[in-house]
């Protein structure tokens, strides 16, 4: 008879990012061997409440409203599990994730608890003030069993918030390599960025580097990939600064389109000032193209500078120009780090990344 496990993860799809493609990864890849249920917000009610997916089933808890769904979430997703009784209760992202695991504990404490820390951000006074997030953190970090955490920042965080260490296990997000692409014509001197555009990201400090990069190579072209609140904000610099010629923003672009526009790119940078670990920095490195990160979070595990990348200091617009420039001006250096990196990111393929959580899964 298969284990019982049940994920809860606030956000599923339609609405996807990293940490939800981590949640797709254990529900698709492990549901031949476990009996999987996904346990998500609804957030619309043109989303189905239960659906039987070929290796999961799907349930969204919920009235189909964003604001209400996700408060009520850790105490409707955590009434789920009871009803379930799994044998594990498998929580992916510490924030409402993180509190539902924190209600199963009280209403279902026969099933073992997994929390894998993905987040670099709520670590900011921004989220910090969040009520329930704020008012759960310590809680949330010590309610389970065991702790995964998808970089080294993110494990160091728990250790310091009173979990143990042996309690902490290493295990970052994947990729897919299978699903990168061939045969992509390289666009000259074409730098992408593929980020939500909120503050996390530091996009203000890229568009404020661009006009440095326009000064080097003129005929240079940034596309932004991804939408978010900042939006009217970066397009409205862009129009100050008189750059609207070349930049592109592409808003939201099924994943398949977004790892095209990455390939023909020859350079790709996102200035993020929190970052749990950065799934698109491996993306890109699988791409073959040659990254630039900043040195905040869970981005030194997946880039080490000039080896498999450049990294800069965040809210640094001159450093970011610097770096731009620099590959875009010297190939031999971009091929050099872009070939290194197809070495290292191997280590994050899925299957890889599956078997350690099937090994923790067993474990438990």
């Amino acid at each position: 008879m298969k284990k019982k496990v049940a994920i809860l993860s606030t956000f599923y799809e339609p609405f996807m990012s990293g940490a939800e493609q981590m949640v797709k990864g254990v529900a698709e890849r492990l549901g031949s061997d476990y009996d999987i249920t996904l346990i998500t917000g609804r957030f619309s009610r043109a989303l189905s409440a239960v659906e039987n997916r070929p290796t999961f089933k799907l349930v969204r808890v919920g009235w189909g409203n964003k604001k209400i769904d996700k408060i009520l979430y850790p105490f409707l997703a955590a009434w789920q599990v009871r009803q379930i009784k799994p044998d594990i209760a498998h929580a992916i992202m510490e924030s409402y994730a993180g509190g539902a695991l924190v209600v199963v504990k009280i209403l279902y404490p026969q099933a073992k608890r997994v929390l894998t820390l993905q987040s670099g951000d709520l670590d900011s006074e921004v989220k910090q003030k969040q009520f329930l997030l704020k008012m759960f953190w310590r809680l949330i970090h010590r309610s389970p069993n065991l702790i995964t955490a998808i970089s080294s920042f993110l494990a160091e965080r728990a250790e310091n918030l009173g979990v143990k260490k042996e309690n902490i296990i290493l295990t970052p997000n994947g990729v897919d390599l299978s699903q990168i692409p061939n045969d992509v014509e390289k666009i000259t001197n074409r730098v992408v960025c593929v980020a939500r555009l909120s503050w996390e990201k530091g996009l203000d400090y890229l568009i404020t580097a661009w006009p440095e990069v326009l000064k080097f190579k003129p005929e240079a072209k940034l596309v932004l990939v991804g939408e978010g609140d900042k939006r009217q904000e970066i397009e409205a610099m862009v129009k100050e600064l008189s750059i609207s010629d070349s930049v592109l923003l592409l808003g939201n672009l099924p994943h398949g389109r977004v790892l095209i526009e990455i390939k023909k790119s020859e350079v790709f940078i996102c200035p993020s000032l929190a970052e749990g670990l950065g799934i698109v920095f491996i993306e890109a490195q699988a791409c073959g193209v040659p990254v630039i990160g900043t040195n905040v979070g869970g981005i030194p595990d997946v880039i080490q500078n000039n080896e498999n990348g450049l990294l800069v200091e965040p809210k640094n617009s001159a450093q970011i120009s610097e770096a731009i420039i620099k590959l875009l001006g010297d190939k031999s250096l971009a091929e050099r780090l872009s070939s290194r990196a197809l070495d290292t990111v191997k280590k994050y393929d899925w299957s890889n990344v599956m078997a350690r959580i099937d090994e923790i899964y067993k474990k438990l």
